[in-house]
């Protein structure tokens, strides 16, 4: 097993976000294997699109059409356990070659900070090792990646707002294509400079000296 791999956890899913996930499918050859985490089951029913993998320990399960995980491999955990079930979704990834991994539903249904903040800092422990996670976080508002001492290029995503926050203590920044630039530009974690840019180029490049967040919104 090698390659990419669509993750949906137990979040908030956006209207929209049907229509982005198929079109996202649609783009991608292989086709990525879909892993449902608990209760992210619900929405991959919703889109039809039965997964290969269902990640859960039961407690967040939903109705479950029949037949509907006819083809799919059950990776059952204990409810209590010292990791979230996104968690154990990565190490399965990492464990199996999935190093190309899109989250969906990252963004927590309930409003709760931690899950949400637990969630965007998930790829952190795999970012080093033999293979290296390469993680997106994607709705049909927004999308995260993170970057840790490398360049993201950013192509077709003209017009969009660009946010850079820095996740180690200081980061090391240059920004093409946006209407603020930046050349080597030191941003400590905690300041708000790399906030609220705007990319003005059909292909942008955000690249760090560090570990950060790249979020791109509407």
């Amino acid at each position: 097993m090698a390659g990419t791999a669509f993750v949906f956890l137990n979040g908030y899913y956006h209207r929209g976000d049907r229509l982005l996930v198929n079109r996202q499918l649609r783009r991608r050859r292989p086709r990525p294997l879909v892993i449902a985490v608990d209760g992210g089951l619900s929405f991959v029913q919703r889109c039809g699109l039965p997964p290969d993998f269902w990640l859960t320990d039961l407690d967040s399960a939903p109705t479950i059409r029949k037949g509907f995980l006819s083809q799919a491999q059950l990776l059952l955990h204990p409810s209590i356990k010292d990791k979230t079930d996104g968690e154990l979704a990565l190490e399965f990834c990492s464990r199996n070659n999935l190093t190309d991994i899109t989250i969906f539903g990252w963004y927590d249904s309930n409003g709760e900070t931690d899950h949400l903040l637990g969630n965007l800092l998930l790829y952190e422990n795999h970012l080093k090792g033999k293979r290296p996670l390469r993680v997106r976080y994607l709705d049909s508002r927004q999308e995260i990646y993170p970057i840790s001492n490398e360049k993201q290029r950013l192509v077709g995503y003209r017009g969009r707002r660009l946010s850079v926050v820095p996740i180690s203590r200081r980061i090391v920044l240059t920004l093409r294509g946006t209407a603020f630039p930046a050349r080597e530009l030191v941003v400590n974690r905690g300041q708000s400079i790399a906030l609220r840019n705007r990319i003005t180029a059909r292909q942008a490049s955000v690249t760090v000296r560090g570990a950060a967040l790249i979020l791109v919104g509407e």
